[in-house]
C-alpha cells in the first residue's frame, strides 16, 4: 500500500512518544554465565546435618560451588556464648574462641563435600559437639516467552501480557566422582508462588509452560531438583513480571527486507530517495510466525484514520513533488483474541522540496 505524504499543519508538532518497556532477566550462576529474561536466584545440592547437642544453621541450604556460607551455632541446653568453641572444616581448625558461634566457609566444588564440626566446652567442663556436611551444585533457569518477534531477530523479548512462558531447568548435580547426573533421570518439583504445580512436576519433567493469565500479575516460578534417592538436591527460581507488548518501525528495503539493526525513532528523513517502505513489528504479541493473525493495524496519517490499511503491516511512503514538510504517521495495534495486548507507535516522515538530502 502506497501512502502519498502531505505536510502536516504544524511542521514542528511534537511526535507521539513510543513506549518500549523491557524486563531483564538476570541469571545468577555458580559455574557458567547464562543471560535470561528474568531475575533468577540459583542454589544447589544440599546440607546434611549430623545429630548433636548443638544446632547448626547455614545461611543457605543449597550452596553453589565456591559460594560463601555462614554457619551459626545455637544451643538451648548450655550458654553457648560463655563456652569455649572450636570449629573445624575438612579436618582443619578454622576458628577457636569463647562465644565464637558464627563462621563463614566456602562451599566445595561440584561433586565434593565439606564436613564442618563444632565442639563446645562450658566453664563447668560439660562438652557438646555437632557437625554438618556441605555439598554444592547449581541450577540454570531458562525463560522463553511465547510472544512474537521476527524470525531473523536475534534478541530476547520480555514476557508480555497474556503470553505463555516456557521455563526450563538445567541442573548441575554430581555424584562423589564429580560426574553430573543426566537431567532426564532427575525428579523435578515445580512451584508457582510457593504452590506446587502438580501436572508439571515429576520424573524427568525438566520444563513447563505457564499459560498467560487474564490478570497480569508478577509471579515466581521455583523448582527443586533431586536424584531419586535424595542424595543430591538443588533448587532455583525465577521471577516473571509481565509487561505490555511494544511496537517498533523499521525501513523495509526492497532488496534486503527489514533493516532491524536501526529502528525508526522520532523521524524518518526522505532525502534523494523520494519513496521508502516501512514495516511495523508488534513485539510480544500473540501473533503467528507469518502474517498478522488476529491483529488489527489502525494507521493514521496526519490524524486521519486510514481504514484501508487495517491489514497492512508494511506501507510505502512517497514524498510529493515540489513541496517540503513532514507527515505524522501513527499506528495502534490491538489483538482481537488477547484483549490486554495493545501498543501505540508514531514517527514523522520528513521531506524536502528538492530531491536532495534533508
Amino acid at each position: 500500500m502506497v501512502i502519498t505524504l502531505e505536510p502536516a499543519t504544524d511542521f514542528h508538532d511534537k511526535m507521539a512518544g513510543m513506549q518500549r518497556r523491557t524486563t531483564c532477566t538476570r541469571i545468577l550462576l555458580a559455574v557458567s554465565g547464562l543471560l535470561l529474561s528474568a531475575t533468577v536466584s540459583v542454589s544447589a545440592q544440599g546440607i546434611t546435618p549430623t545429630v548433636g547437642g548443638i544446632e547448626l544453621t547455614p545461611s543457605t541450604s543449597n550452596p553453589a560451588p565456591g559460594q560463601s556460607v555462614t554457619i551459626t551455632a545455637r544451643c538451648y541446653s548450655i550458654d553457648i556464648y560463655s563456652a569455649n568453641l572450636t570449629w573445624t572444616a575438612g579436618g582443619k581448625t578454622i576458628e577457636k574462641g569463647i562465644g565464637s558461634n558464627v563462621i563463614t566457609v566456602k562451599a566445595p566444588a561440584l561433586g565434593k563435600s565439606l564436613t564442618v564440626n563444632i565442639s563446645a566446652v562450658t566453664p563447668s567442663g560439660e562438652s557438646l559437639q555437632s557437625s554438618l556436611t556441605l555439598t554444592s551444585g547449581s541450577i540454570d533457569m531458562i525463560v522463553e516467552p511465547a510472544g512474537y518477534k521476527p524470525p531473523t531477530f536475534l534478541g530476547k523479548i520480555p514476557a508480555a501480557y497474556q503470553n505463555d512462558v516456557k521455563i526450563a531447568a538445567i541442573p548441575h548435580l554430581a555424584n562423589s566422582a564429580g560426574t553430573e547426573y543426566d537431567p532426564k533421570s532427575l525428579l523435578y518439583r515445580w512451584e508457582q508462588n510457593g504452590e506446587i504445580i502438580e501436572g508439571s512436576s515429576g520424573y524427568g519433567k525438566q520444563s513447563l509452560v505457564i499459560p498467560g493469565g487474564m490478570i497480569p500479575r508478577p509471579y515466581v516460578i521455583s523448582v527443586i531438583v533431586s536424584t531419586r534417592d535424595g542424595g543430591a538436591q538443588g533448587s532455583g527460581s525465577t521471577a516473571i513480571n509481565p509487561v505490555a507488548p511494544f511496537l517498533k518501525f523499521y525501513k523495509n528495503d526492497p532488496l534486503y527486507g527489514p533493516l532491524y539493526e536501526t529502528a525508526i525513532n522520532n523521524a524518518l528523513y526522505l532525502s534523494t530517495q523520494r519513496e521508502t517502505g516501512v514495516v511495523a513489528i508488534p513485539y510480544g504479541f500473540n501473533a503467528p510466525a507469518a502474517g498478522l493473525g488476529d491483529l488489527n493495524m489502525a494507521w493514521m496519517i496526519n490524524g486521519r484514520s486510514r481504514d484501508e490499511l487495517v491489514s497492512n503491516q508494511t506501507v510505502t511512503l512517497r514524498a510529493p513533488e515540489g513541496s517540503a514538510g513532514s507527515t505524522a504517521i501513527d499506528l495502534r495495534v490491538t489483538s482481537k483474541r488477547s484483549i490486554l495486548q495493545s501498543a501505540n507507535g508514531a514517527f514523522r516522515a520528513v521531506f524536502s522540496a528538492a530531491a536532495s538530502s534533508s
